[in-house]
């Protein structure tokens, strides 16, 4: 629909036509990073069983994937989304294609150059950027060293493909094509796993060196996997590289303070790191497969929402149209809400029988089992506030302000920082529970105060954002919630000692209908609205 047509059409038609459109691209959106989370769950499962918890090839290969990874996220991943795709959908929005596609070439090629350099010094000063690190892990597992540089200088390879396929994912996203995006995160799992299980030798630390090349050949794929995409939305590549472009300044100045928020971000990784130095064995792989297990819903829920509302939402903000905007993101976040609370819920009540059911096999063991229920536990307690930052954040970058995320990203580093070593070191102890379970929490608190933080801030900034809606919206998920939790304690305590998954099914089935009930006696507009998308779909 064209503008002139919105305009006669009325706002009520547009703000109904952006709700439709940002609804169809989280639904799709949504499949897509539901099966790239199944698979990545399969990868975790795989890993586990082939690396274990409590073992030197486990804690290896956390600590030589996080430089790759901060490399990839800082320079080319989320700073590209929230700089690129608004300067790259003005040019379209200006009937530009050409100098749409110039800038696209553009910060391909400078990216490329960056990453490269980068990774290269990297490899080179491995073994003392993990002894900087992790030197009390190194100084209590001296073959910790070797291996870990082994595959982190393997895995560096990976962010210099990842930065070409980050541009291309932002450019097809921002031209609302989603679907090769979306799916392409499910090849690199993919890669990952065929790594793992089709390399020579079946000790820990030759899977290890697998996993580590998997992640190379996982990175090849995401980026291929997009290419059709690029024919089909005719895109154009130039061999330029020139940062006096004005749209690549443009670009330049937007991500520069995204950087910066993002380097706080990989900050608290690196943090866990090193806080997990003194705990015992296996902490540092527990929190981070009970990290992915939450991750999930961040994706399929957070995600896919976030994904699906930003071109929309950078469009309107383009145009000056803020009502519409604050429709869109008040809908996104009720949305958010709606789905996020029983699954922070589940996840809680369920963490062990969960954990037990996927990760015991191979080299798990019993007690890598309770390391990441513990951790999931108290993950559980933030996973509403990640959700929520994937959508609140996406609404500052939809308005080129990258800025304020970045300063709510260094509120939260401090926060979790002096809550984790406050539980971790004084609390956990003295109540006798394991040190880890302090860290989850520093981290899920801190998140909650960096939430209420930034709605705080985008309410004055874009002149509300519909608080009446969202609260009202909100005591009612809420009361649906206790009752849902309720419900499964009864039901849980009743199903004591039978088998896992008949809990699982059992108690998660009974919540879930307990939940959809008691919304549909408080008549909440979301469970209408989705259950009408739902039969469109269908329909088709």
């Amino acid at each position: 629909m064209s503008t002139e047509q919105e305009t006669e059409a009325g706002p009520e038609t547009a703000v109904a036509n952006s709700r439709s459109l940002v609804l169809r691209a989280a639904g799709l959106v949504g499949v897509a990073v539901l099966l790239s989370r199944i698979v990545g769950l399969v990868r975790e499962i795989v890993i586990r069983a082939n690396l274990g918890i409590i073992t030197v090839p486990a804690e290896a290969f956390e600590i030589a994937s996080r430089f790759p990874e901060t490399i990839f996220l800082i320079i080319a991943g989320g700073a590209i989304g929230s700089a690129f795709i608004p300067t790259f959908a003005t040019y379209f929005e200006q009937d530009d294609s050409a100098g749409g596609w110039r800038l696209f070439s553009n910060v391909i090629n400078l990216l490329t150059v960056v990453v490269t350099a980068v990774s290269l010094l990297s490899i080179v000063f491995a073994p003392q950027l993990v002894i900087w690190l992790a030197d009390e892990k190194v100084a209590a597992n001296p073959e910790l060293l070797p291996l870990t540089v082994r595959l982190m200088r393997i895995m560096l390879i990976s962010p210099i493909i990842f930065g070409a396929s980050g541009v291309i994912m932002g450019a097809l996203n921002a031209r609302q094509h989603f679907l090769l995006p979306a799916l392409a995160p499910t090849i690199y799992n993919v890669g990952i796993i065929g790594g793992g299980v089709l390399w020579p030798g079946t000790q820990p630390e030759e899977a290890a060196l697998g996993f580590a090349v998997g992640t190379v050949v996982g990175a090849a794929g995401h980026f291929l996997v997009q290419l059709p995409g690029l024919r089909q939305k005719e895109a154009r590549y130039t061999a330029v590289l020139d940062i006096r472009d004005p749209g690549m300044r443009q670009v330049m100045r937007l991500m520069a303070p995204r950087v910066l928020g993002l380097s706080f971000s990989e900050v608290n990784k690196f943090l866990i790191i090193w806080l997990t130095n003194p705990m015992a064995t296996g902490s540092l792989p527990a929190l981070a497969s009970a990290l992915r297990l939450i991750i999930m819903p961040q994706g399929i829920i957070g995600q896919a929402l976030g994904i699906a509302a930003f071109p929309t939402m950078a469009a309107l903000a383009v145009r000056g149209k803020q009502d519409e905007m604050r429709q869109i993101f008040a809908d996104s976040l009720r949305i958010l809400l709606f789905l996020g609370l029983p699954f922070s819920l589940l996840f809680a009540i369920l963490a062990h029988p969960l954990v037990t059911f996927l990760y015991t096999w191979g080299l798990m063991g019993d007690e890598g089992v309770e390391f990441v229920s513990w951790a999931l536990l108290f993950y559980a307690v933030g996973l509403v506030p990640l959700l929520a930052l994937e959508v609140v954040a996406r609404t500052f970058y939809a308005l080129s302000d990258t800025l304020t995320p970045v300063l709510s990203g260094a509120v939260q580093i401090v926060i979790m920082w002096l809550l984790s070593l406050w539980f971790s070191r004084a609390i956990f102890p003295q109540l006798g529970w394991l040190p880890l379970g302090g860290l989850a929490l520093g981290f899920s608190l801190s998140n909650v105060i960096e939430v209420l933080l930034l709605l705080w801030l985008l309410r004055r900034k874009l002149g509300g954002i519909q608080g009446y809606s969202l609260l009202n919206g909100l005591w009612r998920m809420g009361a649906a919630t206790l009752l849902m939790a309720g419900g499964m304690w009864l039901v849980q305590g009743w199903l004591a000692g039978t088998a896992v998954l008949l809990r699982l099914i059992v108690v998660g089935s009974v919540g879930g209908l307990i939940y959809l009930a008691a919304c549909a006696v408080l008549r909440l507009d979301e469970l209408s609205r989705l259950w009408q998308y739902g039969r469109r779909r269908f329909n088709r």
